[in-house]
């Protein structure tokens, strides 16, 4: 038997293992390494476990143990970390092993495990594998594990008993190792959590213990109590850090100490957490006042705190420096100038603090003063403006902002060029499939058709690269980046792929190899896993897994590339954009449809309609022009109704649809024309659904311990809730009736259009968010309709379950961004949303769409203020969010924003509760700074009402006075 065999045989027994182990020389255990592996991954696979519906690991725990042990004698370092190890590197294990043999790869394996979360050694253990020279000490590794040592967990429990007296069973602990905890970042800060004490200890243990040892003189005071302050600036973790700070502090350190450490304590100023400042800055607030008291290197480190976020640290510090400037005379005019800075936060009660404070000391005819206040002047509010008056008029005007400041609205469109030649071609091919450009979908049939004439072998070799990258993101794992759209793209490229092997099979046999050993590939995955679905196939075949007929438009529009190609016909596609985003001029889809004229060949219905969709002119009257000389019949008068003119088709027109879409984007506000040419209900055509947010009941399931069984459990969550209706008209029951009766023929069921495949089909989002933008540009007038589904799939819960609903939301908001569009109510109710959403990314985007939107003229701020103020009648989000944003995106971009922002505010808090929720305040304070930079009061009898009801809440009493009192 060889030493395999009787190996494996040991294993399928479970017999003892070590008398086999050592008996084998250096070369058997080589030997034996090949098959251990097999053996391993043999055991170690989870099979189902005879005929219940559990599964687990084929090996029994003797087994895998025995595959342990056998790894860690007969591997290498490399191999036994790749191995399945079952608890072999523990003290009972490793005892017997270790006398006869120690991999001369131990120490390395065991210092590689200090950087891992869990280590399988406990202190005492570890200490005694150094003494008997297996290992060399690891500072890291004794850091990771001390904090254990003074818990002794009670012997078959979770109960745990508080031993500090294990500090002093070995000299090293306090003199050397207790250091590595304020060198390494440990769990020492959480090291008691989760665990129950039966011995009445107090909390606090490892502060406890350290108490006591130094007030025993064991452990010096002057080094822990610096080392403790040092940690709180290290690259710890926040809960850390803190811990550190909270066990300065538990030291009770004296006013000397205090002193002897200033450098220390200033150097907490630069932590990335806001506690340890905080804490040092009220040591300060009476530290301040002794002569020894290093009121130079204070100053140097304290801008650091007046930028920090910490409201409370900005406010500490402020009031520091009053303290310093009233003791030290000299030092005034640099302490006010440094107090400045407390300026950029946009704080009422901080402005105020620091502008008494210049108010206090400041030399009004101090230049170095007035420059230092002019840089933060357009950011006052108006209490800390009036204060500081004196100093900012010679360089400051009493206006704050002028209208030349107001951004420009981006009106310039990008020209999209197809690829000129060849070899552009295969450069747009290659990237197609990366998302670089939304309209790369578009380009790509469109070139095609363009260059379907040059397919040679030699352009057909280069193009071998796009077309396995088009058979690799159909076969391989789904990447996070991947839409279904490209999915679709690739099924089309290999589409045509096959389709160049049945018209040249000798230039496109490379083609055919490639598709041969794809299919191969898939036929072997299939071979291997039964559930597997083999995935290659046509474009004609392609479908999502939710069957939305959301993806239909675009698939038509391939489809119609694809026949064409079939029948070699050189027409363009209508619908590829000629200007970025996804625009296409009016010049550009007479000209095309000439060609279709002239070949008379309709053109694709759904792309006909996109291109409609996507239509806009530059110069009208040469347009005109061009339709005139080169249009006639159906197509001039379709193409006059984008200009708005006064046609409709005839009867037995074949675009019913196009015209359809034609009337609806240029006379949205006017359907009863085109009522006849859809089953649509006016709402799916315009996306003018009704809307609510409330608060609704519902019923959930919870699992009882008691039953053992999920149960039904009442209750109530917030939510925007958009009512869909029904999509389809309904007919009366008396005009069926007479229908019937009268037997009148069924009428032909109306051309589906663009409007009735928009929908988005799914229970938890998966690549959608990455097709968002691309669904939103087939039709860019009118965005409301996808973002009605958008809002209802993504943001109705306002807060995101996920990250793929943030994207989609982040997405949807870039295209908004990139269009010029007509505001509706379901296009304010999604900016106003996601004004208040949980995600900051999102809200500054919606700030910035507002932004854009009042530039242009074209965002109605009342309309977003009713729906902010209509969610917080139910506080369907803190409004702190919202007031947040105002202040650090909305406010002061120039006066006609200001004057926007001050109708945006006036129309939420006319919609709000009469009884305040939290957030009024801050929302009270900024209304009363905008009011003061538009020079307005306030005149809204319904905010008026409002703030007669808030009144009676003492801490909205003031700034309601005081708005009450403005004067215009």
């Amino acid at each position: 038997m060889t030493v395999t065999e009787e190996f494996a045989s040991i294993v399928a027994k479970e017999a003892e293992v070590i008398p086999f182990l050592k008996g084998l020389d250096k070369a058997q255990k080589k030997e034996l390494g090949p098959s251990l592996k097999k053996l391993q991954k043999h055991y170690s696979e989870f099979v189902q476990q005879g005929t219940s519906s559990s599964y687990s690991s084929r090996g029994s725990q003797a087994q895998n143990l025995i595959l342990s042990t056998a790894a860690f004698i007969c591997f290498n370092q490399k191999d036994f970390e790749q191995s399945v190890s079952y608890g072999i590197i523990n003290r009972e294990k490793l005892t017997p092993i270790l006398p006869w043999f120690c991999p001369d790869w131990f120490n390395t394996y065991v210092d590689k495990l200090s950087q891992q979360e869990f280590v399988p050694f406990d202190y005492n253990w570890y200490l005694d594998l150094i003494d008997q020279g297996y290992l060399q000490l690891n500072r890291q590794m004794v850091a990771k594990i001390l904090p254990e040592l003074i818990f002794v967990r009670k012997e078959k429990t979770w109960k745990f008993e508080y031993h500090p007296e294990n500090l002093l069973k070995r000299e090293s602990t306090l003199k050397e190792h207790l250091w590595y905890l304020f060198e390494f970042e440990t769990n020492l800060h959480a090291a008691e959590n989760y665990k129950q004490f039966e011995d009445n200890s107090a909390p606090g243990r490892w502060m406890n213990a350290l108490k006591l040892y130094t007030n025993q003189g064991k452990i010096s005071r002057e080094r822990l109590l610096n080392e403790s302050i040092l940690c709180a600036t290290k690259n710890f973790n926040q809960s850390a850090s803190n811990w550190f700070m909270d066990f300065f502090m538990f030291l009770e350190p004296s006013k000397g100490e205090l002193l002897h450490f200033q450098n220390e304590l200033l150097n907490t100023f630069n932590s990335a957490n806001s506690k340890p400042y905080n804490v040092v800055l009220k040591l300060f607030k009476d530290l301040v006042v002794d002569p020894e008291f290093a009121i130079l290197p204070f100053l140097d480190h304290v801008p650091l705190v007046l930028t920090a976020e910490s409201k409370t640290a900005v406010s500490s510090a402020l009031m520091v420096l009053d303290k310093l400037a009233k003791k030290y005379p000299d030092q005034q005019e640099q302490i006010c100038v440094i107090a400045c800075q407390a300026f950029i936060h946009q704080d009422n009660n901080l402005q105020l603090r620091a502008a008494k404070l210049l108010q206090k000391y400041g030399d009004t005819n101090s230049e170095t003063l007035k420059e230092a206040l002019q840089a933060y002047y357009e950011s006052l509010f108006s209490e800390a403006r009036h204060i500081l008056s004196d100093f900012s008029k010679e360089y400051i005007s009493s206006d704050a902002l002028i209208e030349d400041q107001l951004p420009e609205a981006a009106t310039a469109l990008v020209e999209i060029k197809l690829p000129e030649n060849f070899d552009e071609f295969v450069f747009l091919a290659s990237q197609s499939f990366d998302q670089n450009e939304t309209y790369h979908f578009d380009l790509l049939p469109a070139s095609i058709l363009k260059f379907q004439d040059q397919m040679t072998a030699g352009n057909i070799l280069k193009l071998m690269p796009a077309f396995q990258r088009a058979y690799k993101i159909i076969t391989s794992d789904w990447a996070s980046t991947m839409g279904y759209l490209d999915s679709m793209l690739a099924k089309f490229f290999t589409s045509y792929g096959q389709l160049l092997v049945s018209l040249n099979p000798v230039a496109a046999e490379p083609i055919r190899l490639m598709h041969q050993s794809f299919v191969k590939s898939e036929e072997e995955k299939k071979a291997k896993w039964n559930s597997y679905q083999i995935r290659l196939g046509s474009i004609k075949a392609w479908e999502i897994y939710t069957h939305s007929t959301g993806y239909k438009p675009h698939k038509h529009i391939l489809l119609n590339a694809f026949f064409m190609l079939e029948r070699n016909k050189s027409l363009p596609l209508l619908s590829t954009p000629t200007h970025e985003p996804c625009r296409v001029s009016t010049i550009a889809l007479i000209e095309r449809l000439s060609l279709y004229q002239k070949a008379n060949v309709i053109p694709g219905d759904m792309d006909f309609q996109v291109a409609i969709a996507r239509c806009f002119t530059i110069d009208q009257a040469e347009a005109l022009k061009i339709a005139n000389a080169k249009l006639h019949g159906e197509y001039r008068e379709l193409v006059g109704v984008v200009f708005g003119e006064e046609q409709s088709p005839k009867d037995g027109s074949k675009l019913k649809s196009a015209w359809l879409v034609a009337g609806v984007v240029r006379n949205s506000g006017n359907l009863t024309k085109w009522a006849s040419y859809t089953s649509l209900t006016d709402a799916y055509l315009t996306g003018d659904f009704a809307w609510n947010s409330l608060v609704e009941n519902y019923i959930s399931q919870q699992y009882d311990y008691n039953l053992r069984k999920n149960i039904d459990v009442h209750a109530k969550r917030k939510i925007i809730r958009i009512d869909f209706g029904d999509k389809q008209k309904k007919t009366s029951v008396f005009k069926t009736a007479l229908i019937k009766i009268l037997q009148i023929p069924a009428k032909k069921e109306t051309d589906l259009s663009i409007y009735d495949y928009t929908e988005l089909k799914f229970d938890y989002i998966s690549a959608e968010h990455n097709d968002i933008k691309r669904l939103l540009y087939l039709n860019p007038n009118q965005p409301q309709i996808l973002l009605a589904h958008i809002i209802n799939k993504g943001l109705k819960y306002v807060d995101f379950s996920g990250e793929n609903d943030k994207k989609l939301i982040i997405y949807a908001l870039e295209v908004l961004l990139t269009l010029n569009y007509s505001n509706s109510s379901i296009t304010d109710l999604f900016v106003a949303s996601c004004m208040i959403s949980s995600d900051k990314t999102v809200r500054t985007y919606a700030a910035e769409s507002w932004i854009k939107g009042v530039t242009e003229g074209s965002m109605d701020s009342g309309a977003l203020g009713r729906i902010i103020g209509k969610h917080e009648q139910i506080e369907l989000a803190p409004l702190k969010r919202f007031t947040d944003l105002v202040i650090a995106h909305m406010f002061q971009i120039s006066q006609k924003h200001n004057r926007a922002l001050e109708i945006l505010l006036e129309c939420s808090i006319e919609q709000m509760s009469y009884v305040p929720i939290n957030g009024c305040k801050k929302l009270l304070e900024i209304y009363a700074e905008v009011l003061s930079v538009n020079k307005n009061k306030v005149n809204n009898e319904l905010v008026m009402k409002r703030f007669k009801a808030w009144e009676a809440t003492e801490a909205l009493k003031k700034i309601i006075q005081k708005l009450q009192t403005t004067e215009s």
